[in-house]
């Protein structure tokens, strides 16, 4: 199974892991300027106090992240690797909530496959990553969700592959929402069917986070309709200097509306 590091894993059975993070971010100075990055982009974007989804939270930096600017945040993960970091960064915050399952187009059980490092985890097999365990994981729906917590303001999605099955469980219009989305062949396929279902909740406005950015690739928002038939565009050659680790990939945020 995945591992968390011998120092991780000691400061989270000791209750350490805070004060660590902490330390760590003081150490290591771009940490913490990505961190604050994360939380001044959550700020510009979220009302106060907004109820956020933090769908494949892995280890919670995210969900972190949306605390500081002020959300309130449900996080879904279903890794129990990751889940240790998760509840060590997030848990007794009075705004954040686990359910420790994965979302998906119906209730249910599914696989996911666990790689060597975490954040490349996911419920398609042959994903990315070298995969050393399987778990059998639940499965909910966002409609489930929102009918338990409400609907949110914010819904942010990274589930390695997943997407579309995740959007495939909404039926309700969700003012913001960001997935990821990547330029390869299948990529781009999986990208445009998850921009088409949304189009169905009516007028969206869209626009790109490079990968791990925390500003937009376009000063102004597109229409949804207009951004679907661009699509891919010159991406693949203007955002290689965003690479992250050899892949090209990002973050499609799509809002109801065009005053933000």
């Amino acid at each position: 199974m995945p591992q968390l590091t011998g120092v991780k894993n000691l400061c989270i059975r000791t209750g350490l892991y805070r004060p660590a993070l902490r330390l760590s971010r003081r150490l290591r100075p771009a940490r913490l300027q990505a961190h604050l990055a994360d939380i001044r982009l959550y700020k510009s974007l979220l009302p106060p106090s907004a109820l956020c989804f933090d769908v494949g939270a892995n280890i919670g930096a995210k969900s972190e992240a949306m605390l500081r600017a002020g959300g309130h945040v449900v996080a879904f993960e279903p890794s129990p690797v990751a889940q240790l970091e998760l509840r060590a960064r997030c848990c007794g915050e009075k705004d954040w909530t686990l359910i420790p399952a994965a979302v998906g187009a119906e209730a249910g059980i599914a696989v996911l496959y666990a790689a060597r490092e975490a954040a490349k985890s996911s419920l398609i097999q042959g994903w990315r990553g070298d995969i050393v365990n399987t778990y059998y994981v639940p499965v909910v729906t966002l409609d489930a969700a929102i009918k338990i917590f409400g609907t949110p303001f914010f819904c942010k999605i990274d589930v390695e592959g997943w997407e579309f099955e995740v959007l495939n469980g909404l039926g309700h219009p969700i003012p913001l929402i960001s997935f990821e989305f990547h330029l390869s062949e299948n990529g781009i396929t999986q990208t445009l069917s998850c921009l088409k279902r949304l189009s169905a909740f009516g007028r969206h406005y869209v626009n790109i986070a490079p990968a791990e950015a925390c500003f937009f690739q376009f000063q102004e928002w597109w229409q949804l309709d207009e951004f679907i038939k661009w699509f891919p565009g010159d991406l693949k050659s203007t955002l290689p200097r965003y690479s992250y680790g050899g892949y090209l990939y990002g973050d499609i945020f799509v809002k109801q509306t065009h005053t933000q």
